[in-house]
Protein backbone atom coordinates (compact mmCIF):
# COMPACT_ATOMS: atom_id res chain seq x y z
CA UNK A 1 0.00 0.00 0.00
CA UNK A 2 0.96 3.72 -0.63
CA UNK A 3 1.11 6.16 2.48
CA UNK A 4 -0.77 8.74 1.42
CA UNK A 5 -0.78 12.42 2.90
CA UNK A 6 -3.58 14.36 3.82
CA UNK A 7 -5.08 17.25 5.43
CA UNK A 8 -7.50 16.89 8.68
CA UNK A 9 -10.26 19.03 9.29
CA UNK A 10 -11.87 19.51 12.78
CA UNK A 11 -14.50 22.09 12.93
CA UNK A 12 -15.64 23.36 16.23
CA UNK A 13 -18.78 20.85 17.68
CA UNK A 14 -17.29 18.21 15.28
CA UNK A 15 -18.80 15.03 16.16
CA UNK A 16 -16.70 12.31 16.27
CA UNK A 17 -18.86 8.93 16.58
CA UNK A 18 -19.81 9.89 12.65
CA UNK A 19 -17.83 8.24 10.44
CA UNK A 20 -15.37 10.78 8.44
CA UNK A 21 -16.12 12.51 5.03
CA UNK A 22 -13.04 11.91 2.87
CA UNK A 23 -12.13 13.76 -0.18
CA UNK A 24 -10.58 12.39 -3.03
CA UNK A 25 -9.20 14.51 -6.30
CA UNK A 26 -8.85 13.62 -9.89
CA UNK A 27 -5.89 12.47 -11.75
CA UNK A 28 -2.73 14.78 -11.98
CA UNK A 29 -4.55 16.42 -9.36
CA UNK A 30 -3.84 17.06 -5.53
CA UNK A 31 -6.22 17.87 -2.42
CA UNK A 32 -5.29 21.28 -2.23
CA UNK A 33 -7.66 21.54 -5.60
CA UNK A 34 -11.22 21.05 -3.21
CA UNK A 35 -9.95 24.40 -2.74
CA UNK A 36 -12.40 25.49 0.39
CA UNK A 37 -14.89 22.63 0.21
CA UNK A 38 -14.25 20.07 2.43
CA UNK A 39 -13.94 22.59 5.31
CA UNK A 40 -17.58 24.33 4.29
CA UNK A 41 -18.57 20.64 4.12
CA UNK A 42 -16.92 20.23 7.68
CA UNK A 43 -18.99 23.15 8.68
CA UNK A 44 -21.88 22.33 7.75
CA UNK A 45 -22.14 18.56 8.57
CA UNK A 46 -20.14 18.89 11.77
CA UNK A 47 -17.92 15.31 10.34
CA UNK A 48 -14.06 15.16 10.58
CA UNK A 49 -12.94 15.73 7.09
CA UNK A 50 -10.10 14.37 5.33
CA UNK A 51 -8.60 15.38 2.04
CA UNK A 52 -6.53 13.08 0.50
CA UNK A 53 -3.80 13.05 -1.80
CA UNK A 54 -3.72 9.68 -4.06
CA UNK A 55 -0.11 7.76 -4.50
CA UNK A 56 1.59 9.24 -7.11
CA UNK A 57 0.17 12.96 -6.42
CA UNK A 58 0.91 15.89 -4.20
CA UNK A 59 2.95 14.69 -1.32
CA UNK A 60 1.82 11.18 -0.97
CA UNK A 61 4.30 8.20 -2.45
CA UNK A 62 5.46 7.92 -5.54
CA UNK A 63 5.30 4.36 -6.72
CA UNK A 64 6.24 2.49 -9.97
CA UNK A 65 2.91 0.70 -9.84
CA UNK A 66 -0.35 2.38 -10.95
CA UNK A 67 -3.76 2.02 -11.73
CA UNK A 68 -7.29 2.65 -10.70
CA UNK A 69 -7.68 -0.64 -8.29
CA UNK A 70 -4.59 0.02 -6.33
CA UNK A 71 -6.37 3.33 -5.19
CA UNK A 72 -8.96 1.49 -3.92
CA UNK A 73 -6.72 -0.69 -2.07
CA UNK A 74 -4.34 2.25 -1.00
CA UNK A 75 -7.91 4.15 0.41
CA UNK A 76 -9.31 1.33 2.76
CA UNK A 77 -5.86 1.50 3.95
CA UNK A 78 -6.39 4.61 4.90
CA UNK A 79 -9.06 4.21 6.46
CA UNK A 80 -7.60 1.52 8.31
CA UNK A 81 -5.00 3.70 9.69
CA UNK A 82 -7.15 6.05 11.27
CA UNK A 83 -9.59 3.59 12.77
CA UNK A 84 -12.63 4.55 10.52
CA UNK A 85 -14.51 1.52 9.78
CA UNK A 86 -17.02 3.17 7.82
CA UNK A 87 -16.72 6.62 5.83
CA UNK A 88 -18.67 8.97 3.15
CA UNK A 89 -16.48 9.08 0.15
CA UNK A 90 -16.41 12.66 -2.11
CA UNK A 91 -14.51 11.82 -5.20
CA UNK A 92 -13.60 14.09 -8.35
CA UNK A 93 -13.38 11.97 -11.46
CA UNK A 94 -10.31 9.44 -10.82
CA UNK A 95 -11.24 10.34 -7.01
CA UNK A 96 -15.01 9.45 -7.99
CA UNK A 97 -13.99 6.50 -9.32
CA UNK A 98 -12.21 5.11 -6.51
CA UNK A 99 -14.98 5.70 -4.16
CA UNK A 100 -17.48 3.52 -6.83
CA UNK A 101 -15.12 0.68 -6.85
CA UNK A 102 -14.84 0.65 -3.12
CA UNK A 103 -18.48 1.15 -2.59
CA UNK A 104 -19.39 -2.09 -4.76
CA UNK A 105 -15.97 -3.99 -3.46
CA UNK A 106 -17.34 -3.45 0.68
CA UNK A 107 -20.37 -2.15 0.83
CA UNK A 108 -20.19 -2.07 4.55
CA UNK A 109 -17.73 0.68 4.71
CA UNK A 110 -19.11 3.31 2.69
CA UNK A 111 -21.55 5.39 4.23
CA UNK A 112 -22.53 6.72 1.44
CA UNK A 113 -20.35 8.32 -1.44
CA UNK A 114 -20.71 11.36 -4.29
CA UNK A 115 -19.00 11.34 -7.69
CA UNK A 116 -18.43 13.63 -9.41
CA UNK A 117 -18.72 13.93 -13.62
CA UNK A 118 -17.72 10.28 -13.53
CA UNK A 119 -19.79 7.55 -14.62
CA UNK A 120 -19.84 3.97 -14.04
CA UNK A 121 -18.49 2.28 -17.54
CA UNK A 122 -14.78 1.98 -17.71
CA UNK A 123 -13.16 5.44 -19.29
CA UNK A 124 -13.34 4.98 -23.15
CA UNK A 125 -10.54 4.72 -24.94
CA UNK A 126 -11.24 8.17 -26.52
CA UNK A 127 -11.87 10.35 -23.60
CA UNK A 128 -7.92 8.48 -22.47
CA UNK A 129 -6.77 9.88 -25.92
CA UNK A 130 -7.30 12.92 -25.22
CA UNK A 131 -5.84 12.60 -21.44
CA UNK A 132 -2.85 11.21 -23.59
CA UNK A 133 -2.75 14.54 -25.34
CA UNK A 134 -2.51 16.43 -22.16
CA UNK A 135 0.06 14.81 -20.38
CA UNK A 136 2.02 14.36 -23.26
CA UNK A 137 1.63 18.38 -23.89
CA UNK A 138 2.24 19.36 -20.52
CA UNK A 139 5.66 16.73 -20.31
CA UNK A 140 6.63 18.97 -23.42
CA UNK A 141 5.79 22.38 -21.88
CA UNK A 142 7.98 21.82 -18.92
CA UNK A 143 10.92 20.80 -21.71
CA UNK A 144 10.12 24.37 -23.54
CA UNK A 145 9.94 26.16 -21.04
CA UNK A 146 12.77 29.18 -20.92
CA UNK A 147 15.25 29.50 -18.12
CA UNK A 148 13.89 32.55 -17.37
CA UNK A 149 10.96 31.97 -16.08
CA UNK A 150 11.36 31.63 -12.35
CA UNK A 151 8.45 32.97 -11.04
CA UNK A 152 5.82 30.43 -10.33
CA UNK A 153 2.63 32.27 -11.65
CA UNK A 154 4.34 32.88 -14.54
CA UNK A 155 5.41 29.45 -15.21
CA UNK A 156 1.83 28.18 -14.42
CA UNK A 157 0.61 30.64 -16.96
CA UNK A 158 3.34 29.71 -19.64
CA UNK A 159 2.33 25.53 -19.24
CA UNK A 160 -1.24 26.68 -19.44
CA UNK A 161 -1.18 28.70 -22.48
CA UNK A 162 1.26 26.10 -24.49
CA UNK A 163 -0.82 23.03 -23.24
CA UNK A 164 -3.88 24.58 -24.32
CA UNK A 165 -2.41 26.12 -27.73
CA UNK A 166 -1.52 23.27 -28.71
CA UNK A 167 -4.76 21.20 -28.08
CA UNK A 168 -7.15 20.00 -30.69
CA UNK A 169 -9.64 22.32 -31.26
CA UNK A 170 -12.40 19.78 -30.51
CA UNK A 171 -10.66 19.47 -27.10
CA UNK A 172 -9.62 23.33 -26.72
CA UNK A 173 -13.64 23.95 -26.37
CA UNK A 174 -13.95 21.70 -23.68
CA UNK A 175 -11.74 23.71 -21.56
CA UNK A 176 -13.35 27.41 -22.23
CA UNK A 177 -14.48 27.71 -18.42
CA UNK A 178 -10.58 28.34 -17.97
CA UNK A 179 -9.51 32.45 -18.50
CA UNK A 180 -5.73 32.71 -19.06
CA UNK A 181 -6.06 36.07 -17.77
CA UNK A 182 -7.83 35.26 -14.86
CA UNK A 183 -4.61 33.56 -11.95
CA UNK A 184 -6.93 32.17 -10.22
CA UNK A 185 -8.59 29.63 -12.91
CA UNK A 186 -4.69 28.92 -13.84
CA UNK A 187 -4.06 27.91 -10.23
CA UNK A 188 -7.06 25.29 -10.09
CA UNK A 189 -5.67 23.68 -13.50
CA UNK A 190 -1.90 23.59 -12.38
CA UNK A 191 0.18 22.78 -9.45
CA UNK A 192 3.84 22.98 -9.36
CA UNK A 193 6.73 22.01 -7.19
CA UNK A 194 10.27 22.59 -7.48
CA UNK A 195 12.65 19.57 -8.34
CA UNK A 196 15.95 19.03 -6.92
CA UNK A 197 18.07 21.30 -9.87
CA UNK A 198 15.72 24.25 -9.10
CA UNK A 199 13.07 23.85 -12.37
CA UNK A 200 9.63 23.18 -12.13
CA UNK A 201 7.90 19.99 -12.02
CA UNK A 202 4.43 18.64 -11.12
CA UNK A 203 2.78 17.77 -8.59
CA UNK A 204 2.07 14.17 -9.91
CA UNK A 205 4.48 11.48 -11.03
CA UNK A 206 4.11 12.29 -14.77
CA UNK A 207 6.19 9.09 -15.75
CA UNK A 208 3.93 6.66 -13.99
CA UNK A 209 0.78 8.43 -15.11
CA UNK A 210 1.86 8.55 -18.86
CA UNK A 211 1.99 5.02 -19.08
CA UNK A 212 -0.90 4.16 -16.97
CA UNK A 213 -2.86 6.19 -19.45
CA UNK A 214 -1.52 4.72 -22.47
CA UNK A 215 -3.58 1.72 -21.95
CA UNK A 216 -7.24 2.04 -21.26
CA UNK A 217 -7.88 -1.71 -20.58
CA UNK A 218 -5.43 -1.85 -18.14
CA UNK A 219 -6.15 1.02 -15.76
CA UNK A 220 -9.06 -0.18 -14.26
CA UNK A 221 -11.28 -3.33 -13.91
CA UNK A 222 -14.95 -3.59 -14.67
CA UNK A 223 -17.10 -3.04 -12.29
CA UNK A 224 -18.78 -6.14 -10.49
CA UNK A 225 -21.23 -5.60 -7.41
CA UNK A 226 -24.21 -4.33 -6.28
CA UNK A 227 -24.74 -0.86 -3.67
CA UNK A 228 -27.57 -0.39 -2.17
CA UNK A 229 -26.46 2.42 -0.19
CA UNK A 230 -26.63 5.98 -0.73
CA UNK A 231 -25.11 7.38 -3.98
CA UNK A 232 -24.64 10.56 -5.84
CA UNK A 233 -23.57 11.32 -9.00
CA UNK A 234 -22.70 15.10 -9.65
CA UNK A 235 -21.77 15.79 -13.05
CA UNK A 236 -21.16 18.90 -15.48
CA UNK A 237 -24.32 19.42 -18.29
CA UNK A 238 -21.76 20.28 -21.03
CA UNK A 239 -18.83 17.90 -19.57
CA UNK A 240 -17.63 15.72 -22.78
CA UNK A 241 -18.32 12.54 -20.31
CA UNK A 242 -21.90 12.85 -20.60
CA UNK A 243 -22.71 11.01 -17.47
CA UNK A 244 -26.49 11.65 -18.35
CA UNK A 245 -26.59 9.14 -20.91
CA UNK A 246 -24.86 6.28 -18.44
CA UNK A 247 -28.11 6.42 -15.62
CA UNK A 248 -29.32 2.91 -16.97
CA UNK A 249 -25.78 1.49 -16.36
CA UNK A 250 -25.36 3.42 -13.60
CA UNK A 251 -28.97 2.26 -11.54
CA UNK A 252 -27.49 -1.27 -12.44
CA UNK A 253 -25.31 -1.40 -9.65
CA UNK A 254 -26.50 1.90 -7.40
CA UNK A 255 -30.05 0.97 -7.76
CA UNK A 256 -30.43 3.93 -5.21
CA UNK A 257 -28.70 6.54 -6.83
CA UNK A 258 -29.40 10.03 -7.79
CA UNK A 259 -28.16 11.74 -10.71
CA UNK A 260 -27.53 16.06 -10.61
CA UNK A 261 -26.90 17.93 -13.57
CA UNK A 262 -24.97 21.24 -12.71
CA UNK A 263 -25.91 23.89 -15.33
CA UNK A 264 -22.65 25.47 -17.51
CA UNK A 265 -19.74 23.44 -15.81
CA UNK A 266 -17.73 20.48 -17.66
CA UNK A 267 -15.57 18.29 -15.95
CA UNK A 268 -14.36 20.44 -12.92
CA UNK A 269 -18.30 20.77 -11.81
CA UNK A 270 -16.76 22.29 -8.30
CA UNK A 271 -14.86 24.66 -9.76
CA UNK A 272 -16.71 26.11 -13.17
CA UNK A 273 -20.25 26.26 -10.54
CA UNK A 274 -19.07 26.04 -7.00
CA UNK A 275 -22.23 27.35 -5.54
CA UNK A 276 -24.68 25.08 -7.74
CA UNK A 277 -21.92 22.15 -6.94
CA UNK A 278 -21.96 22.57 -3.39
CA UNK A 279 -25.93 23.08 -2.92
CA UNK A 280 -26.44 20.09 -4.06
CA UNK A 281 -23.43 18.18 -2.50
CA UNK A 282 -24.45 19.04 1.32
CA UNK A 283 -28.35 18.27 -0.35
CA UNK A 284 -27.07 15.03 -0.38
CA UNK A 285 -24.87 14.47 2.30
CA UNK A 286 -27.12 15.86 4.36
CA UNK A 287 -30.05 13.91 3.59
CA UNK A 288 -31.57 11.47 6.24
CA UNK A 289 -28.93 12.74 8.92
Amino acid sequence: MAKLVYDCIEVEGCDEDQPPILFLHGMFGCKEQWGDVPRKVGEATKRKIYAIDARNHGGSEWTEDFNFDKNVDDLFHFMDTIGAQKATVVGHSMGGITAINAALREPERIEKFAAEDIGVRKVSQEIMNTIQAYVGLAQQALKHMPDSVDDEDEAKKFIFQYVFQNLPPEVQKLGKKFDENDPSTINKSVRLRRTEDGRFGYMYNSEVLARAVSDADSIMSEPQGVYEGPACFIYGKISPFLINQDEANIKKYFPNAELVGIENATHNVHNDNPEEYMDALLKFLQNAE
